[in-house]
């Protein structure tokens, strides 16, 4: 079950945004004269930021760990887990830095950083995007520091985190059907997602996600422009 309250602020970022936080990581890199050998990115969230650093870094090894903490929008496993192991010496007697999107209660990566240690890498440091305060670990590189916890929503899970939203938002709902005008109230009344928010960062897309709603049977129509959930 959520750790999380049914009322939740989240923030939608865009791939503009998002690049400028792997140049900040990266230039905090540079000037810290870290030179690692390989980049971790910690799957599936570190993906993005882990090739872009790998660009400003001007490296060509990167490698992929699969960590699970969070198994849905803020559904969380009781612990992080190793799901997909990197493979074998991968990381052995090479400068490691592992990278992942955002550092909430830390978890993740402090967990990735422990079996790193444990193949035998040489130097390790951590970064991250984007740091909570909520988190009990501090990686050694760091994009931004949020001040305030919020959900936040990425460019590469835009659709799977506001299909799980808006769902979410719907069954605590006092209705039993949604038009567009209601299923935005909601995300707003809910989750602090504004029109013009969510305009600026994914500019037209709420369409694109109900779309994709009734195609995973997440909702179910009941004329046009009107939905409901599945019994």
């Amino acid at each position: 079950m959520s750790d999380l309250p049914d009322d939740f602020d989240c923030t939608i970022t865009n791939w503009e945004y998002i690049y400028g936080l792997c140049r900040n990581v990266s230039n905090e890199v540079k000037a810290a004269d870290f030179e690692p050998d390989v980049v971790v990115a910690l799957a599936r969230g570190g993906w993005f930021a882990g090739r872009c650093t790998c660009d400003f870094l001007g490296l060509d090894d990167l490698t992929s760990l699969k960590m699970e903490h969070y198994v849905g929008t803020g559904v969380k496993a009781d612990e992080p887990q190793v799901r997909y192991p990197m493979p074998e010496g991968s990381v052995e007697g090479k400068d490691v830095l592992i990278i992942d999107d955002i550092a909430d209660t830390g978890g993740s990566i402090r967990r990735a950083q422990e079996y790193v240690e444990e193949r035998d890498a040489a130097e390790i440091r951590t970064a991250t995007l984007q740091l909570l305060q909520t988190s009990e670990f501090e990686p050694d590189f760091v994009g931004e520091t949020l001040e305030e916890w919020t959900w936040v929503v990425y460019p590469w899970n835009f659709i799977e985190d506001m299909i799980d939203l808006t769902v979410g938002a719907m069954e605590r709902a006092d209705t039993e059907t949604f038009d567009r005008e209601d299923v935005r109230h909601y995300l707003e009344e809910y989750h602090d997602i504004g029109r013009i928010e969510m305009e600026i960062a994914q500019p037209s897309r709420l369409d694109e996600v109900l779309d994709e709603m009734e195609r995973r049977d997440a909702v179910e129509v009941v004329d046009d422009g009107v939905w409901t959930l599945p019994e």
